[in-house]
């Protein structure tokens, strides 16, 4: 039988309806094995290779006949936007079916939530953050609600695998398997997994792994291009004039991208901000006619939707935009990606280039930017080796390569940990520890967080008064537990943003981190304003518009660098292929980094006297870099981080002494305590709930998690090798 024969016959009718003509073979091969084999599975293809189809097609199928009861299938995204889109899809493609579509979330209207609460059924698209109220708020409902479900689609698996929301998400899972006794089988959904083996075992965490449905032969051909731009290190210099680099960057954007509809990410908000201004001031100067639009997270829901209506539109767009485009909101047929600087990962990469091309016949384009300064006599070797243009290249390099970076699917999470717990006693009213353990640390998310670990954990809580010990040992929320679960932020296990809302009149433009004082300027939305007033109590900045310029500045959120990245960097460095998508300009950058590498006498990982100190080449991703600055500085060893390497402010026989020493004996524990100590990290940590953790387990964790210790020491044996050698250890 084939695959459309398995699909119901209400599934048929609506796929001839809509003039399909055949099944794409990810979408047969998910229907084959969702429809007679069964079983969790992870679908893996291209962006835009009908992966929602291939999930969903059979999941109606198998419940067009009895849609009613509960909710029978259960789509979680990551954002909102998204919700919203494939609400839209799967109305459609429900329409003849008589199958109830329903959404949830905090812009879903009274009516449409109570209109699921009256009575459940069909499909639900739900965030994490709103089925945690479900479970604080509606907990008595949860079993009329979901007793039925048999099937859970993740969508952007790859968006949960590593993070908060991902611990979450499984705790959730467990959760509503213990409240409601349904066990559903669960789908991923992504076009990039570095290693599926990782991802199959996420999905369940106990039991047997999902079963990987692959499909890698239905993605576009890929053209592309990276341009390199000199910047003068004197420009710059004036706040209200752009430099002659952002110029030739925002020109030579505007003559690639008009006509036609395109995505240009940046790293930065800031950077997204500066360019799309100059963009519009150019397209002016040039009398193109404007059509640029900013997107990212800082803006509000307001300018991002119309940016997103705006790239669906037939007439030509250009969003500057985060990576809250990388996903697959739908912003119609993206003609060509820009890239302008590094991104922080291979897998980021391949997921923005996915948003072009999307149909079968069209070509993948990807435009690559990148501005270095030209050296002069008092750029250092760092400078020299223009790293962000080889980060950039080596990144392209490995995409091409098809690597991606594996995900990091074993953390011990204890902050998404304590927000499970407060949640647990919130939903239930209070729970023994024995019971607590069993419903938030034993359903796989914390699976090796021990039962010592956790009651260190229980114990810190109630010292902290966030718990509290009833006579009969029954753990309830403290008058602290109570002010936090209480709070409309607690849905969410990450960190919300405390940034200042910028107003101007009744219309809310975005935020920004820290605002400039009165009277001062800043470009947000791609549009510039000034600054009238700063609220500190409200939290708001009232702006008019205005023709001042300053980019807002927003807190960095950098992402760690793999170690084949930088492996990468460094073969390239010593290469002497010339790639053919580089032009003149960007070959001519890349000829100078090899030149300057040229002179550093050999670039695999090296320790060399530099000055009155040592150089130290290593190349080992952003794990063993941290785990050796962290080193240096709880040795008292000064020292600059150079990203790749270090300039250490130490004569190489203390250097070498330390080295050898750390080798020896890393003193784990030490780095972590060191760690602790500095209140700097666990204040402007990621994790929302970190400063509660005891800390003998953040500790441990962070050692564990963000550091390389075999990785170090092995680097730190080479260096005093190094600097063993005949001359260095009498520098």
């Amino acid at each position: 039988m084939s695959a459309f024969e398995l699909l119901h016959r209400n599934v048929q009718q609506k796929l001839w309806d809509m003039k399909w003509t055949e099944l794409r073979p990810i979408q047969s091969q998910a229907i084959v094995h969702l429809l007679t084999v069964g079983g969790d599975c992870v679908i893996s293809s291209p962006t835009a290779s009908g992966k929602t189809e291939a999930a969903f097609l059979p999941v109606l199928s198998s419940i067009a006949d009895e849609p009613q009861g509960s909710v029978r299938a259960m789509y979680i995204g990551p954002l909102k936007a998204l919700i919203n889109d494939q609400f839209r899809r799967l109305e459609d493609l429900c329409a003849r079916m008589d199958m109830p579509v329903h959404k949830w979330h905090g812009d879903v209207n009274v009516s449409a939530r109570r209109a699921l609460l009256d009575a459940p059924s069909g499909v639900l698209l739900i965030t994490p953050e709103s089925l945690e109220a479900m479970f604080v708020l509606r907990a008595t409902l949860l079993p009329r609600l979901f007793s039925n479900l048999d099937f859970v689609v993740i969508d952007e698996l790859h968006a949960f695998l590593e993070n908060e929301r991902g611990a979450q998400l499984r705790s959730q899972l467990h959760r509503l398997r213990l409240r409601t006794g349904c066990d559903p089988t669960r789908i991923g959904l992504s076009a990039t997994i570095g290693d599926p083996e990782r991802a199959l075992r996420w999905v369940r965490p106990h039991g047997s792994p999902a079963t990987l449905i692959r499909s890698d032969g239905e993605a576009s051909s890929v053209r592309m291009r990276v341009r390199g731009i000199w910047k003068d290190p004197e420009s710059g210099s004036d706040p209200n004039t752009a430099d002659a680099s952002l110029t030739e960057l925002a020109r030579s954007i505007l003559l690639a991208c008009r006509g036609k509809t395109n995505l240009v990410f940046a790293n930065a908000k800031a950077q997204i901000e500066a360019l799309a201004d100059e963009l519009t001031t150019q397209a002016a100067a040039m009398n193109l006619p404007d059509e640029i639009v900013v997107h990212h997270g800082s803006l509000s829901k307001e300018r991002r939707e119309y940016a997103e209506a705006r790239l669906r539109e037939v007439a030509p767009c250009t969003a500057i935009c985060s990576n809250t485009l990388e996903v697959g909101i739908d912003v119609g047929e993206i003609s060509e990606v820009v890239q302008v600087s590094a991104p922080w990962s291979v897998a980021s990469l391949k997921q923005r280039l996915g948003r072009s091309g999307r149909r079968a016949d069209k070509v993948r384009v990807l435009r690559g930017y990148f501005v270095e300064e030209r050296p002069t006599e008092k750029s250092d070797v760092w400078d020299r080796l223009h790293l962000g243009f080889i980060q950039g290249l080596a990144t392209i390099e490995l995409m091409l390569g098809d690597f991606l970076e594996a995900p990091e699917t074993e953390k011990s999470h204890f902050s998404t940990l304590i927000h499970q717990v407060l949640s647990i006693i919130a939903e239930s009213g209070g729970a023994t520890a024995v019971a607590l353990h069993q419903r938030a640390a034993e359903g796989g998310a914390f699976g090796s967080v021990s039962r010592p670990d956790f009651s260190t954990m229980l114990r810190e809580l109630g010292r902290l008064d966030l718990i509290e010990q009833m006579t009969d040992g029954t753990l309830v929320l403290g008058m602290k537990g109570q002010k936090i679960v209480g709070h409309y932020s607690f849905y969410a296990a990450f960190n919300a943003s405390s940034e200042f809302r910028v107003v101007c009149g009744v219309d809310e433009i975005g935020t920004v981190a820290l605002p400039p004082p009165p009277g001062e300027h800043l470009i947000l939305a791609g549009r510039r304003w000034r600054v009238e007033d700063v609220d500190i109590s409200r939290r708001e900045v009232l702006v008019s518009a205005a023709r001042g310029r300053r980019a807002p500045w927003y807190q960095s959120r950098e992402g760690a660098i793999h170690r084949t990245v930088h492996e990468k960097m460094a073969q390239l460095l010593i290469g002497t292929l010339v790639p053919r998508y580089l032009d003149s300009v960007a070959a001519e950058i890349l000829d100078a980094a090899r030149q300057t590498a040229a002179q550093c006498a050999g670039f695999a990982p090296r320790a060399q006297p530099h000055g009155s100190g040592v150089r130290l080449f290593v190349w080992g991703g952003s794990r063993i870099q941290q785990t050796l600055a962290m080193a240096f500085a709880a040795g008292s060893i000064r020292f600059d981080n150079e990203g790749v390497g270090f300039d250490v402010d130490a004569k190489p026989a203390q250097l070498r002494e330390f080295l050898e020493a750390f080798a020896h004996d890393p003193k784990p524990a030490a780095l972590g305590a060191f760690a602790d100590e500095q209140m700097r990290l666990r204040e402007l940590g990621r994790e929302k709930f970190e400063p509660f953790v005891p800390s003998e387990l953040w500790r441990r964790a962070f050692v564990r998690e963000q550091l390389d210790i075999d990785g170090a020491v092995r680097i730190a044996t080479k260096f005093a090798a190094d600097l063993t050698t005949e001359g260095h250890a009498a520098s």
